[in-house]
């Protein structure tokens, strides 16, 4: 199906180029977004002559032969070439599926606009689910970047006639409405809704469908896998070591006169991610307290007791006289999981639509 390549007007190695190529360019680009996803985070420079890539772990100056993308960790066995330490798989991981990501649009899309498109979005994809996992966060930049893609592709329907330039807009809507309530309950986070309202807007409302249900399902599927995984001792401790703490802060703030009103009631939350306590100041209702509760001793007393969770969700529930609710439960990163759906909506959803219409 690639357009001016496969259909035969070429010898068969001009495909073969082509997709070698494009292989070798998304390992590059993957290579890349490594850097990417682990400076974003920290607001470190991506580039520059003092950023070079090093070793984590000795920091030794990274050469050349240390950053060909995937060979260079088979080579080295994963393992610095200086110090010995073991280098994580997901730089490896990530290279190769930004490689195959870019070779099957590739394959599916041909040599058109729209491939350069599916180029973008992959990359904003792969760097949304990696800080997605490394921080449980998706970045507004990757949203950015495909509602930028999501106005090109409803600027190019009116002259394309791909389909009517509103059903992009609707397709927005559309899973902005569902995944906000499921937002609401806690099933997904904010950055889940951002990326799949930007996704509809790309796709359109009957690609979004699919894009959502493959999300939904995957993350389904690996969300309870997680779950299962956890050791039962975590749970256990975090549900009873952050109750414990939020008793204890909250005679700490009683003692400084710092409390919820009489007939209110206050809910705090949070997360718990790495061994490292994040409870939003900006959670805290000043018409519900008398003071201003002391946020940041909170968050030290989670970390300081609850080093070993994960990927935990916290919420504190209390009224004026004591704490009446805490539930700390693991958290599952859906990220990843809606990538893959818009991509793969992105490359084949027409045919998934077709297929289910048909077999209905």
């Amino acid at each position: 199906m690639l357009n001016n390549i496969f259909d035969g007007s070429f010898p068969v190695i001009y495909p073969i180029i082509f997709v070698v190529l494009t292989f070798i360019l998304g390992a590059v680009i993957g290579s890349f977004l490594n850097v990417v996803i682990i400076r974003v985070p920290r607001h470190e420079p991506i580039s520059g002559a003092h950023n070079r890539s090093h070793c984590m772990s000795c920091g030794h100056q990274l050469g050349t032969l240390d950053l060909v993308p995937i060979f260079s960790y088979i080579f080295l066995g994963g393992k610095c070439r200086y110090c010995k330490a073991k280098i994580s798989p997901r730089y490896w991981v990530v290279e190769l599926v930004t490689a195959c990501a870019f070779t099957l649009s590739l394959l599916t899309l041909g040599l058109t606009v729209y491939l350069l498109m599916a180029f973008v979005l992959a990359a904003a994809l792969v760097v949304a689910s990696g800080i997605d996992i490394d921080r449980m966060e998706i970045p507004y930049g990757c949203s950015i970047v495909i509602t930028v893609l999501g106005i090109i592709a409803t600027v190019m329907s009116v002259f394309t006639g791909d389909m009517p330039w509103y059903d992009h807009l609707i397709g927005a809507a559309a899973v902005s409405v569902p995944f906000a309530i499921l937002a609401m309950f806690g099933a997904m986070g904010g950055g889940d809704v951002q990326l799949m309202a930007a996704a509809g807007l790309l796709l359109g409302w009957k690609n979004v469908i699919p894009a959502a249900a493959i999300g939904i399902v995957l993350g389904a599927i690996g969300g309870s896998l997680e779950l299962l995984s956890v050791p039962r001792g975590i749970s256990k401790l975090a549900r009873e070591k952050s109750l414990e703490i939020a008793e204890k802060w909250y005679a700490e703030q009683k003692e400084k006169d710092v409390y919820v009103l009489p007939e209110k009631t206050e809910a705090i939350y949070g997360s718990i991610f790495k061994g490292r306590s994040d409870i939003e100041a900006e959670c805290v209702d000043p018409k519900c307290w008398n003071g201003t509760p002391d946020i940041d001793s909170l968050n030290a007393m989670l970390d300081a007791e609850l080093s070993e969770v994960s990927k935990f969700g916290i919420s504190i529930v209390l009224t004026n006289e004591k704490v009446t609710k805490v539930t700390c439960k693991r958290q599952v990163v859906f990220g990843p999981y809606l990538s893959v759906g818009i991509m793969t909506a992105y490359l084949v959803g027409d045919f998934i639509v077709n297929w289910y219409l048909g077999f209905v």
